[in-house]
């Protein structure tokens, strides 16, 4: 009988420690906020709501989310969406073509080069569009994809 009990504790501690799933990093809104630069034309701001009817609703953005906030930097507005999980980030995330950050989604990023190039830079965030191709980390502009002109070449 004693045997059995040594087994099932056994068989009960392989089990937990078997299932046990390491936490995905997450960013608090002050640690997304401090991989910025804390001066010049990269830090972020945030955007206060005039009203009640400006507040980014996170109804929007689907399960998971728990906070949206406008931020602005490089002179360019957008949205960045607090998740409960990096999982629940991404999901909303190929929903819109957006960006993320561990547990953040980037709304309003795509289709902006400055935004995009200084997402992935301080954030290393990356875009959820399928037709974005990302070279080193950085979004790939038309004008940056597109062949030299001939009229350029010596």
């Amino acid at each position: 009988m004693k045997n059995l009990k040594s087994y099932a504790l056994g068989f009960l501690v392989v089990v937990t420690v078997g299932c046990s799933k390491e936490k995905e990093p997450t960013y608090l809104k002050e640690e997304l906020v401090n991989l910025a630069p804390a001066e010049g034309t990269d830090k972020i701001d945030v955007v206060l709501a005039r009203d009640i009817n400006d507040a980014v609703p996170c109804a929007d953005y689907g399960e998971g989310c728990l906070s949206a906030h406008r931020f602005r930097t490089r002179g360019l507005n957008f949205i960045a969406v607090e998740f409960e999980t990096p999982a629940h980030a991404e999901t909303a995330a190929k929903k819109i073509y957006a960006w993320t950050s561990r547990n953040w989604l980037l709304d309003d990023v795509d289709g902006e080069p400055l935004l995009e190039r200084w997402a992935a830079e301080h954030l290393k965030a990356k875009s959820f569009n399928p037709q974005k191709k990302t070279k080193e980390g950085f979004a790939e502009t038309p004008a940056e994809s597109a062949p030299a002109s001939k009229a350029s070449v010596p």
